[in-house]
This record gives C-alpha cells, sequence and structure tokens, in this order.
C-alpha cells in the first residue's frame, strides 16, 4: 500500500511540474505574437483596463519578450531537480506580476495565472526539505567583525553620491 502511495504522489509531483512547465514555455514563446499589432479590440467583452494593458504591451513588444524570456527559462528550470527551487521562485515573481495586473486591470486570465501559482506552491511543497535547507542556508547567521567607523564613512560617501544623482540625473 505504501508503494502505491508514494507512486501516486510522485505521478501527481510530475504531472503539475510538466503542466506548469509546458504552459510557461508555451506562454513565454507565444508572448510575442500575443501583443502584436493590438492598437484597440472591437471585442465588446474586454474591459477598458484589459485593452489599456493590452495596448500598452504592444506598444514597444520589449517587454512582453522579457517576460517571455523568464517564463521559458522558469519553465526549463523547473524540469530539472537541481534548479527546480529556481524555477519556482522566478515563475512566482512573474506570475504574481501577472495576477496583480490581470485584478488591477480586470483581465479575464487572472484565473489562469492564479491557477499556475498555486500549482508552483504545490510544487514548493513537494520539494519543502529543499527549500528549508535554502532558507536556512541563506539566513545563517554570520559573526562577522563589523568596522562602525568604516560603515560610517560608507555611508556618507553613498550619501554624497546619492546627492550628485539627484542633481545630474
Amino acid at each position: 500500500m505504501e508503494n502505491i502511495k508514494e507512486n501516486l504522489k510522485y505521478i501527481i509531483y510530475w504531472t503539475i511540474i510538466f503542466i506548469v512547465s509546458i504552459s510557461m514555455i508555451i506562454y513565454g514563446i507565444a508572448k510575442p505574437f500575443q501583443f502584436a499589432n493590438f492598437t484597440s479590440s472591437s471585442n465588446i467583452n474586454l474591459s477598458q483596463g484589459h485593452k489599456l494593458m493590452w495596448s500598452f504591451y504592444s506598444y514597444s513588444l520589449t517587454y512582453p519578450i522579457i517576460i517571455g524570456v523568464f517564463e521559458i527559462i522558469g519553465g526549463i528550470t523547473l524540469l530539472f531537480y537541481r534548479t527546480r527551487i529556481l524555477g519556482c521562485i522566478l515563475l512566482t515573481v512573474i506570475l504574481s506580476n501577472v495576477i496583480i495586473q490581470d485584478f488591477v486591470y480586470e483581465v479575464t486570465a487572472l484565473n489562469s495565472a492564479i491557477f499556475y501559482q498555486v500549482l508552483v506552491l504545490i510544487i514548493i511543497f513537494f520539494d519543502f526539505k529543499k527549500l528549508k535547507n535554502i532558507l536556512v542556508e541563506l539566513l545563517k547567521f554570520q559573526n562577522k567583525k563589523k568596522n562602525l567607523i568604516l560603515m560610517i564613512i560608507a555611508l556618507c560617501i553613498a550619501l554624497i553620491i546619492k546627492y550628485f544623482e539627484t542633481k545630474i540625473l
């Protein structure tokens, strides 16, 4: 019985990985075509916010292409054990951005973005031990000697550079 349970978990895990990975790769590849030549839509079912956001994306295809490249990278990294957590983090950043935009601009694809984000969270749940080890290592206390005088000098230099930055740039 235990073997059947483990096999079922394995099948569910890889099904979710394949769903998200394939979808993100397809969405990434489609990004340049999805927003090409969208000046306005006669589709009365689209909200004004939806039309506005799509017009923004279609103004210059550079931004959608960049998002698409990261979707492709995220989809590919999910397929490999060593990079799966990185892929989940990358896709969470992208999908969070999409979810916020879809919500704010009333885009009908909101449910799809939420669906994929939930699947990414399930993948993270399956790999929680690995994520925990990564977080422990990232947040591990390191007893490094701090030189307060040098930190104050660095802060003063940073403030001076910021002052000139606001005047020049």
